[in-house]
Protein backbone atom coordinates (compact mmCIF):
# COMPACT_ATOMS: atom_id res chain seq x y z
CA UNK A 1 0.00 0.00 0.00
CA UNK A 2 1.15 3.11 -0.85
CA UNK A 3 1.85 5.62 2.24
CA UNK A 4 2.49 9.11 2.48
CA UNK A 5 5.98 8.81 3.06
CA UNK A 6 6.71 6.82 0.29
CA UNK A 7 4.51 9.53 -1.93
CA UNK A 8 6.60 12.24 -1.04
CA UNK A 9 9.78 10.06 -1.83
CA UNK A 10 8.66 9.90 -5.33
CA UNK A 11 7.23 13.71 -5.42
CA UNK A 12 10.67 14.92 -4.55
CA UNK A 13 12.52 13.02 -7.42
CA UNK A 14 10.28 15.04 -9.72
CA UNK A 15 11.87 18.20 -10.71
CA UNK A 16 9.14 21.34 -9.00
CA UNK A 17 9.19 24.55 -9.69
CA UNK A 18 9.19 25.28 -6.05
CA UNK A 19 11.87 23.30 -3.46
CA UNK A 20 8.91 23.68 -1.10
CA UNK A 21 6.69 21.34 -2.87
CA UNK A 22 5.54 18.79 -0.03
CA UNK A 23 2.15 16.40 0.13
CA UNK A 24 -0.76 17.47 2.59
CA UNK A 25 -0.61 15.09 5.53
CA UNK A 26 -4.03 15.87 6.07
CA UNK A 27 -5.12 15.21 2.48
CA UNK A 28 -3.08 12.96 0.40
CA UNK A 29 -4.82 10.33 -0.45
CA UNK A 30 -3.58 7.65 -2.47
CA UNK A 31 -6.09 5.58 -4.86
CA UNK A 32 -6.75 2.48 -3.66
CA UNK A 33 -10.37 1.13 -3.03
CA UNK A 34 -11.66 -1.91 -0.82
CA UNK A 35 -15.08 -3.53 -1.86
CA UNK A 36 -17.48 -4.20 1.12
CA UNK A 37 -20.46 -6.41 1.34
CA UNK A 38 -23.28 -5.38 3.93
CA UNK A 39 -26.49 -7.56 3.18
CA UNK A 40 -27.27 -6.92 -0.28
CA UNK A 41 -25.35 -3.58 -1.10
CA UNK A 42 -21.80 -3.43 -2.13
CA UNK A 43 -19.86 -0.65 -1.14
CA UNK A 44 -16.39 1.08 -2.94
CA UNK A 45 -14.91 2.80 -0.38
CA UNK A 46 -11.23 4.90 -0.24
CA UNK A 47 -9.07 2.88 2.32
CA UNK A 48 -7.34 6.04 3.11
CA UNK A 49 -10.36 8.00 4.25
CA UNK A 50 -11.85 4.75 6.38
CA UNK A 51 -8.18 3.64 7.98
CA UNK A 52 -8.09 7.32 9.09
CA UNK A 53 -11.29 7.88 10.85
CA UNK A 54 -11.30 4.11 12.57
CA UNK A 55 -8.80 2.15 14.19
CA UNK A 56 -11.03 -0.99 13.46
CA UNK A 57 -10.79 -0.20 9.62
CA UNK A 58 -6.88 0.83 9.91
CA UNK A 59 -6.45 -2.58 11.77
CA UNK A 60 -8.62 -4.45 9.22
CA UNK A 61 -7.13 -3.10 5.58
CA UNK A 62 -3.60 -4.08 7.52
CA UNK A 63 -4.06 -7.94 7.55
CA UNK A 64 -2.07 -9.78 4.80
CA UNK A 65 -4.07 -10.77 1.60
CA UNK A 66 -3.15 -14.74 1.33
CA UNK A 67 -4.63 -18.03 -0.44
CA UNK A 68 -7.83 -18.18 -1.11
CA UNK A 69 -8.39 -14.58 0.15
CA UNK A 70 -6.00 -12.80 -1.98
CA UNK A 71 -8.11 -11.01 -3.66
CA UNK A 72 -11.12 -10.33 -1.10
CA UNK A 73 -12.18 -6.49 -1.27
CA UNK A 74 -11.00 -6.05 -4.36
CA UNK A 75 -13.63 -6.53 -6.96
CA UNK A 76 -16.99 -6.77 -6.93
CA UNK A 77 -17.06 -10.52 -7.01
CA UNK A 78 -15.07 -11.24 -3.66
CA UNK A 79 -16.07 -8.31 -1.27
CA UNK A 80 -15.40 -8.18 2.00
CA UNK A 81 -18.69 -9.21 4.20
CA UNK A 82 -20.01 -7.54 7.38
CA UNK A 83 -22.27 -9.97 8.52
CA UNK A 84 -25.11 -8.63 11.31
CA UNK A 85 -25.35 -5.35 10.19
CA UNK A 86 -27.71 -3.50 8.40
CA UNK A 87 -27.02 -1.70 5.30
CA UNK A 88 -29.03 1.30 6.31
CA UNK A 89 -26.88 1.99 8.98
CA UNK A 90 -23.78 1.72 7.29
CA UNK A 91 -25.05 4.36 4.82
CA UNK A 92 -25.81 6.77 8.06
CA UNK A 93 -22.10 5.60 8.95
CA UNK A 94 -21.25 6.60 5.20
CA UNK A 95 -22.86 10.06 4.63
CA UNK A 96 -21.66 11.18 7.94
CA UNK A 97 -18.24 10.54 7.05
CA UNK A 98 -17.95 11.55 2.87
CA UNK A 99 -21.19 13.53 2.88
CA UNK A 100 -24.56 12.92 1.17
CA UNK A 101 -24.90 14.00 -2.48
CA UNK A 102 -26.99 16.73 -2.73
CA UNK A 103 -28.31 18.36 -6.16
CA UNK A 104 -27.47 21.94 -5.66
CA UNK A 105 -26.89 22.87 -9.46
CA UNK A 106 -29.22 25.84 -8.65
CA UNK A 107 -30.05 28.69 -6.42
CA UNK A 108 -32.87 27.11 -4.96
CA UNK A 109 -31.28 23.85 -4.80
CA UNK A 110 -28.76 25.70 -2.89
CA UNK A 111 -30.94 27.44 -0.23
CA UNK A 112 -32.84 24.13 0.05
CA UNK A 113 -29.46 22.35 0.45
CA UNK A 114 -28.60 24.94 3.52
CA UNK A 115 -32.11 24.68 4.83
CA UNK A 116 -32.44 21.36 5.40
CA UNK A 117 -33.87 19.80 8.71
CA UNK A 118 -32.02 18.07 11.17
CA UNK A 119 -31.22 14.48 10.96
CA UNK A 120 -34.13 12.11 12.71
CA UNK A 121 -33.92 10.00 15.39
CA UNK A 122 -33.72 7.13 13.71
CA UNK A 123 -31.04 7.85 11.37
CA UNK A 124 -28.66 9.85 14.38
CA UNK A 125 -28.96 6.46 16.41
CA UNK A 126 -28.48 4.66 13.13
CA UNK A 127 -25.17 6.69 13.17
CA UNK A 128 -24.95 6.05 16.92
CA UNK A 129 -24.68 2.53 16.20
CA UNK A 130 -22.22 2.12 13.22
CA UNK A 131 -19.85 4.57 14.82
CA UNK A 132 -19.76 2.37 18.18
CA UNK A 133 -19.01 -0.44 15.67
CA UNK A 134 -15.99 0.74 13.86
CA UNK A 135 -15.10 3.39 16.59
CA UNK A 136 -15.75 6.46 14.52
CA UNK A 137 -15.02 8.94 17.27
CA UNK A 138 -16.47 11.26 14.98
CA UNK A 139 -19.38 10.10 14.41
CA UNK A 140 -20.01 9.30 17.95
CA UNK A 141 -19.30 12.40 19.13
CA UNK A 142 -21.48 13.91 16.93
CA UNK A 143 -24.41 11.59 16.97
CA UNK A 144 -24.56 11.97 21.08
CA UNK A 145 -24.38 15.98 20.95
CA UNK A 146 -27.74 15.98 17.82
CA UNK A 147 -29.37 13.55 20.38
CA UNK A 148 -28.66 15.51 23.44
CA UNK A 149 -31.17 18.41 22.78
CA UNK A 150 -33.42 16.73 19.92
CA UNK A 151 -36.86 17.20 20.32
CA UNK A 152 -38.26 14.01 19.34
CA UNK A 153 -36.24 12.02 21.63
CA UNK A 154 -38.03 10.66 24.13
CA UNK A 155 -36.73 10.03 27.91
CA UNK A 156 -37.03 6.53 28.59
CA UNK A 157 -35.16 6.03 24.98
CA UNK A 158 -32.62 8.17 25.94
CA UNK A 159 -31.81 6.35 28.81
CA UNK A 160 -31.62 3.33 26.76
CA UNK A 161 -29.34 4.84 24.60
CA UNK A 162 -27.36 6.03 27.55
CA UNK A 163 -27.00 2.55 29.19
CA UNK A 164 -26.66 0.92 25.48
CA UNK A 165 -23.35 3.08 24.49
CA UNK A 166 -22.46 4.62 27.87
CA UNK A 167 -23.40 8.10 27.23
CA UNK A 168 -22.91 8.94 31.39
CA UNK A 169 -23.20 12.55 30.76
CA UNK A 170 -26.81 11.80 29.66
CA UNK A 171 -27.90 9.38 32.84
CA UNK A 172 -28.10 12.39 35.61
CA UNK A 173 -30.47 14.44 33.92
CA UNK A 174 -32.15 12.06 32.20
CA UNK A 175 -33.01 9.92 34.95
CA UNK A 176 -33.98 13.17 36.69
CA UNK A 177 -36.58 14.26 34.54
CA UNK A 178 -38.17 10.87 33.74
CA UNK A 179 -38.75 10.94 37.77
CA UNK A 180 -39.69 14.44 38.25
CA UNK A 181 -41.96 14.23 34.98
CA UNK A 182 -43.90 10.94 35.98
CA UNK A 183 -43.54 10.30 39.69
CA UNK A 184 -47.12 10.95 40.65
CA UNK A 185 -48.04 8.87 37.28
CA UNK A 186 -45.83 6.00 38.69
CA UNK A 187 -47.58 6.48 41.74
CA UNK A 188 -50.97 6.38 41.04
CA UNK A 189 -50.88 3.67 37.74
CA UNK A 190 -50.29 -0.09 40.01
CA UNK A 191 -48.37 -1.97 38.02
CA UNK A 192 -49.55 -5.37 36.34
CA UNK A 193 -49.22 -7.95 38.77
CA UNK A 194 -47.40 -11.08 37.26
CA UNK A 195 -48.42 -14.64 39.10
CA UNK A 196 -45.84 -16.39 40.42
CA UNK A 197 -45.66 -20.21 40.80
CA UNK A 198 -47.42 -20.08 44.23
CA UNK A 199 -49.90 -17.67 43.41
CA UNK A 200 -52.71 -20.32 43.56
CA UNK A 201 -55.35 -17.85 43.31
CA UNK A 202 -54.54 -15.24 40.79
CA UNK A 203 -57.22 -12.28 41.95
CA UNK A 204 -56.36 -12.50 45.59
CA UNK A 205 -52.56 -12.25 44.54
CA UNK A 206 -53.48 -9.29 42.36
CA UNK A 207 -55.53 -7.32 45.28
CA UNK A 208 -52.61 -8.25 47.55
CA UNK A 209 -50.23 -6.63 44.81
CA UNK A 210 -52.12 -3.59 44.46
CA UNK A 211 -52.23 -3.40 48.20
CA UNK A 212 -48.72 -3.37 48.61
CA UNK A 213 -48.32 -0.81 45.64
CA UNK A 214 -50.01 2.03 47.10
CA UNK A 215 -48.82 0.85 50.70
CA UNK A 216 -44.94 1.30 49.95
CA UNK A 217 -43.59 1.84 46.45
CA UNK A 218 -46.63 4.60 45.54
CA UNK A 219 -46.16 6.64 49.00
CA UNK A 220 -42.52 6.45 48.66
CA UNK A 221 -42.80 8.20 45.24
CA UNK A 222 -45.20 10.92 46.39
CA UNK A 223 -43.16 11.39 49.44
CA UNK A 224 -41.27 15.02 49.24
CA UNK A 225 -37.50 13.21 50.03
CA UNK A 226 -38.65 11.00 46.67
CA UNK A 227 -34.84 12.71 44.99
CA UNK A 228 -33.22 11.42 47.65
CA UNK A 229 -34.02 8.13 46.91
CA UNK A 230 -33.22 8.91 42.83
CA UNK A 231 -29.83 10.03 44.10
CA UNK A 232 -29.01 6.79 45.07
CA UNK A 233 -30.27 4.90 42.80
CA UNK A 234 -28.09 7.09 40.57
CA UNK A 235 -25.19 6.52 41.87
CA UNK A 236 -25.75 2.71 41.91
CA UNK A 237 -26.63 3.01 38.04
CA UNK A 238 -23.37 5.51 37.12
CA UNK A 239 -21.20 2.59 39.27
CA UNK A 240 -22.68 0.00 37.11
CA UNK A 241 -22.08 1.75 33.91
CA UNK A 242 -18.60 2.36 34.78
CA UNK A 243 -18.01 -1.05 35.44
CA UNK A 244 -19.61 -2.43 32.12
Amino acid sequence: MLGVEQTQSNLNDLHFASPHVQCSVAHYYNCEFIVIQVQNQLYRLPIDLLKRRSPIFANLFSLPRTGIRSDEGLIDNTPIVFHGHSSVDFDCLLDHLFGKLRDTDSEGDMEQANNTPPESVSILVSLLTMSSVFDVSVGKSYAANQLEAHPDLDLPTKLQLCHQFKILPWLTPAFRELISTHHLTLAAVVPPALAGMLCHTPLTCADGWETGWKADPAEMLRHPDVFEFVEEKLEELRAWLISR
